[in-house]
């Protein structure tokens, strides 16, 4: 009986002391932990996760310079002008103009955002904007020190206005009408301009001979006093200078911002034998063939030899023009301009039968260029095969106090037989053409004892104008 007392007690007592050992070593398991010095358990720390502020400012800019290494955006403020640069981080949300997620460093001097940061100039959204303008390819325009006319519209330049070219910016008075631009606007005014193609400048030495002479480079025409210079568009050219007993022409390339000098006395002597030709065609997409051959003419001056060269400019869905281009001069402009063909719907004759070319003056009509002995008021025939419309070169855009295009025409197709009178001119009975007045103006139709109006509104797009009126 005892002996079993004493199992008791020796298994409790072992029980104990198992319990004991577990508690001892949970404890110093949590001392070890806590590290060495006064016991004190050591914080782990937490990676902050990072939050966008809230957006104190949105504005209007262009992107001028991205520093990926800093992590900064300078940009140009184009609503108040100056220059504002933002830090930006992994929370920054940069979007395209349709909202797709972009980065830093794609992007490029001259893009425009609307950009929103808060008063740390911490950015927290930019997006590409959708609230501008644009007109890209811009060569016909003229430019003040505070406005920009382009298409007979114009916009002003203010103090906030961005000019750059290859990623730098200029002077805004260092754009010239000369230039190609792209252009960005808001409403009437002009947030940067970005010239793509800049100017240089020539200067003529040793003129003694060539006083009174005509200077010709590209579409530009000079009388030549002095030793002038003249401002050019970079890029290559032949400037011909052309008096009564001589003539000279040198083929030259000019760089932006720099003045290339010629000497006439080098160039005088030589009889020019080959001439530098421009074609202009309308469709711009239209195939050009010269003596046969298929030729690529878009924006270059082509070399031709001195004489007589077959030309064809054809398009799917236009008439072909066919035409013989003498080559007289060191340089020529020809402008072709092709007219849509007439489905059966639209009846026989009722517009010209070829595009109409121009190197300086009108078409002769007989497939001849530039020979200048068509003058406004005549009736041209395309290139022989005639044409119903009759046409009326009648300066009413000048007289009447229109402006107009007279590179392009206007045909009042129908009513037939009808007398179409602008301000009281008449200019002859439908089927007529006449120059493309520009603008909103009234057309009267008078056919017996029937008088109709009709007010129309024609854009200055580069193309010809056909109308069909109603008299019922």
């Amino acid at each position: 009986m005892k002996s079993e007392k004493r199992v008791l007690l020796l298994l409790a007592a072992s029980a104990a002391v198992i319990i004991l050992v577990t508690v001892l070593t949970l404890f110093s398991g949590k001392a070890l932990s806590a590290g060495p010095g006064n016991g004190k358990a050591t914080v782990k720390p937490t990676v902050p996760v990072p939050t966008r502020k809230a957006a104190e400012h949105s504005v209007l800019a262009m992107v001028k310079e991205v520093d990926t290494e800093e992590g900064t955006i300078t940009l140009y403020h184009l609503e108040e002008g100056g220059e504002i640069t933002l830090t930006y981080g992994t929370a920054a949300d940069i979007r395209s103009k349709y909202g797709n997620l972009s980065y830093a460093a794609s992007l490029a001097f001259g893009d425009i955002f609307r950009v929103e940061y808060d008063t740390d100039k911490q950015l927290v959204r930019m997006q590409e904007s959708s609230e501008h303008w644009e007109l890209h390819g811009v060569e016909e325009f003229s430019i003040t020190e505070s406005v920009l006319t382009v298409n007979n519209t114009n916009y002003k330049i203010t103090e906030n206005t961005v000019a750059y070219c290859e990623g730098k910016k200029i002077e805004k008075g260092e754009v010239k009408s000369i230039d190609r631009v792209n252009l960005y606007g808001l409403g009437s005014e002009i947030l940067s301009i970005c010239v793509t193609k800049g100017h240089g400048s020539i200067k003529l030495v040793n003129c003694g001979e060539f006083q009174g002479a005509e200077v010709t480079f590209g579409d530009e025409h000079y009388v030549l006093e002095g030793e002038p210079s003249y401002l050019i568009r970079e890029g290559k050219h032949t400037v011909s200078v052309a008096g009564e007993d001589k003539k000279a022409a040198a083929q030259i390339t000019v760089a932006r911002n720099e003045q290339l000098v010629i000497d006439l006395y080098e160039y005088g002597g030589a009889p020019a034998e080959t001439a530098e030709v421009r074609f202009h065609i309308s469709p711009f997409s239209a195939r050009l063939r010269i003596d046969g051959k298929l030729t690529d003419y878009y924006e270059k001056d082509l070399t031709l030899t001195y004489g007589e060269h077959e030309i064809e400019a054809e398009l799917g869905g236009y008439v072909t023009y066919k035409g013989i281009l003498p080559v007289s001069k060191p340089y020529h402009t020809i402008k072709i301009s092709l007219t849509e063909r007439k489905t059966p719907e639209d009846g026989d004759g009722s517009g010209p039968e070829d595009g109409e070319p121009d190197d300086g003056t009108e078409g002769t009509g007989d497939g001849q260029i530039g020979t200048g002995d068509t003058e406004p008021g005549q009736t041209g025939t395309g290139d022989g095969e005639g044409s119903s419309a009759e046409r009326r070169y009648v300066a009413i855009g000048e007289a009447a106090g229109y402006t107009y295009d007279k590179d392009h025409s206007t045909f009042i197709l129908v009513p037939e037989g009808a007398v179409v009178l602008i301000d009281g001119i008449s200019l002859g009975t439908a089927p007529v053409e006449f120059e493309k007045i520009l603008g909103t103006y009234t057309i009267t139709l008078r056919k017996q004892e029937n008088e109709k109006k009709y007010t129309v509104t024609v854009e200055d797009d580069g193309e010809d104008v056909y109308w069909k009126f109603p008299m019922e």
